[in-house]
């Protein structure tokens, strides 16, 4: 498990506010309570490169994450 107040810093980089927060369903990932786009952990450590991230169920790219659509 990432530590709760490491876990309390981290923030999506796909939100451009970068006010999106991210919580640890499991000891696996992390994921982004606004785009849900999931970041593996290996050996213990976040993997916040988003190419490696999991896109959620329906969306096929990154341009195509919620917190990306202009309003």
């Amino acid at each position: 498990m990432i530590p709760a107040d490491f876990l309390d810093l981290l923030r999506c980089p796909m939100d451009p506010a970068r006010q999106a927060r991210l919580t640890q369903p499991d000891d696996t990932r992390l994921l982004c309570e606004r785009c849900a786009l999931r970041f593996p952990i290996k050996d213990g450590f976040p993997v916040m490169v988003v190419e490696e991230a999991e896109l959620p169920a329906g969306v096929i790219a990154l341009d195509r994450l919620p917190c990306q659509q202009k309003s």
